[in-house]
């Protein structure tokens, strides 16, 4: 297993300890909670991440103690004004350097206080602790409870209960990622990989009920049905812009052609669920 995933997992574990009077408020979302759904979801590329993704509810979350304050206290420095919601601390790797990891904290925007473009705004927390997220909304819906543990057992035996977005919430939120992204230096074919990872390692069947209950509720209505379009406009066919960049992010190790196919077939299937 790669050694920054395994560090990125010790300070997720960091990260929810220092917000523990707010875990009732706080989903892991992201890369780390898509592998915990689906594994290697037999692709021949292995889980990668460096970072910790978690978003916050705004009805759920506390004001005491102060975001800010429960991560500093933790070792954690913010970006500010520079990376709105982005926090970092680094960790000894194995070769006796630092690595430096990333949290983000995220808000999904329909419920964020905040009337700016980025800041969330939470009440009673700094202005720039958390950032607005279009997207996300889905994960106020689709979520429960998992155990989440360390990578490295022997070193750390850490397990901690926490809310972890499902995997129809976490769909939307790549599409919405990489719709934003697209054509941009941020845009990353990672992201596309970890769309095939969800379409492939969860039932087709159990991502509509998830997209259905998403839909059926007031605050992600929009993302649902904004996210259903996407999923046609990026992964729909195989020479779609979502279908290449999963082909070459899985290069050298898989057949392109295979694998644009393969988003054509499983974004087609889901699809058909979705209009039924």
């Amino acid at each position: 297993m790669d050694e920054l995933y395994v560090i990125a997992r010790r300070v997720l574990l960091d990260a929810l300890e220092a917000l523990g009077p707010h875990r009732g408020a706080t989903i892991l979302v992201g890369a780390q909670a898509i592998y915990l759904h689906t594994g290697d979801a037999d692709l021949a590329v292995a889980e990668y991440t460096t970072d910790a993704d978690l978003a916050l509810d705004p009805d759920l979350l506390e004001e005491i103690p102060p975001l800010e304050q429960a991560l500093q206290d933790a070792g954690f420095l913010p970006m500010g004004k520079s990376g709105v919601g982005v926090w970092k601390t680094s960790r000894p790797d194995q070769d006796g350097g630092d690595v430096e990891v990333q949290v983000d904290l995220l808000v999904p925007s329909a419920v964020s206080p905040g009337k700016g473009r980025r800041a969330a705004r939470l009440p009673g927390h700094d202005d720039h602790a958390a950032r607005k997220v279009d997207g996300l909304e889905g994960v106020l819906v689709d979520q429960a409870e998992m155990e989440i543990g360390s990578l490295e057992p022997d070193k750390d035996p850490r397990r901690v209960a926490a809310k972890v977005a499902g995997p129809g919430a976490l769909l939307v939120a790549k599409l919405f990622k990489i719709s934003e992204r697209k054509g941009t230096a941020r845009a990353n074919d990672k992201d596309a990989l970890d769309v095939l990872r969800i379409l492939q390692g969860i039932e087709t069947a159990t991502l509509a009920a998830s997209f259905d209950r998403i839909r059926a509720d007031g605050r992600s209505t929009a993302a649902a049905e904004r996210a259903t379009e996407l999923l046609e406009e990026l992964f729909g066919t195989r020479g779609s812009e979502g279908s290449t960049m999963a082909a070459r992010a899985t290069q050298p190790l898989m057949d392109e052609d295979q694998v644009r196919l393969t988003c054509e077939i499983l974004a087609g299937d889901l699809l058909k669920e979705l209009k039924s």
